[in-house]
């Protein structure tokens, strides 16, 4: 009875020690995380530029839609951050172990460093230091245009309508003669156009959604790209008014 009593005793001992070891381990694993953050790497243009060439790297802007169109570093993709973004980080990017080079708001650097690492994307290889004043004092940036529902009522006879909103909402209502194509993830959406002279005209239901599918299809080499400010919503309103 006693050998019994004294084996069940080392059995408890060597279980403690084990589950000790384990919450010590990941302790260490949960201070290492939060370490990324307050070491993330600070880009200096060269590096980032350097960096940016490689093919398993994204760069990812996650300033306003409307503030990203008038000027971004090419083939870099917008997910404004004061939106839904976890939505769409996930969606658009469903690979935790996705690299990403940031361009952020000076003021949102550190809190969309802490985002992304909380939702699993803890392969974040730096941010570029100073935003994106930094590439525009000595690079090209690229830019899409970016009309309001008024303009695009002259023009909407010149080209594609394209709606990225989901099937259930186009059959609530959409423009005659749009083509939807649900916003999907990276490696699909636009994989169904073609890259012909023909003007899309790109909206969603209220404007950040199309933002994000112009950079994508930018980054995929569509050239004649414009989107529509304010989306299916600001379209309706523009109909009501002039009925």
């Amino acid at each position: 009875m006693r050998r019994v009593f004294i084996t069940l005793l080392g059995a408890c001992f060597v279980l403690f020690n084990s589950q000790t070891r384990l919450h010590a381990e990941s302790k260490n694993f949960h201070v290492e995380t939060l370490q990324i953050a307050s070491d993330l790497p600070q880009l200096t243009l060269k590096k980032f530029k350097k960096l940016r060439k490689r093919a398993d790297v994204q760069v990812l802007d996650t300033r306003s839609g409307d503030i990203f169109l008038q000027g971004f570093v090419p083939n870099s993709i917008n997910i404004g951050f004061k939106g839904p973004f976890d939505r769409f980080i996930t969606q658009i990017f469903p690979n935790k172990d996705q690299k990403f080079l940031l361009i952020t708001d000076l003021e949102d650097k550190q809190a969309v460093t802490d985002h992304l690492l909380k939702l699993g994307y803890t392969h974040i290889v730096g941010v570029l230091e100073g935003g994106i004043a930094t590439w525009k004092n000595s690079e090209i940036v690229d830019s899409l245009r970016n009309i309001n529902a008024s303009e695009f009522k002259k023009r909407s006879d010149q080209g594609h309508i394209v709606d990225v909103r989901t099937d259930k909402e186009f059959a609530n209502g959409h423009i005659d003669n749009a083509m939807n194509i649900p916003l999907t993830d990276f490696a699909n959406f636009g994989s169904t156009l073609k890259k012909d002279d023909a003007q899309l005209y790109v909206h969603c239901q209220s404007g950040y959604r199309s933002a994000l599918a112009v950079s994508i299809l930018s980054a995929k080499g569509f050239k004649y790209i414009c989107n529509i400010q304010g989306g299916y919503k600001a379209l309706q309103e523009e109909v009501k008014e002039n009925q």
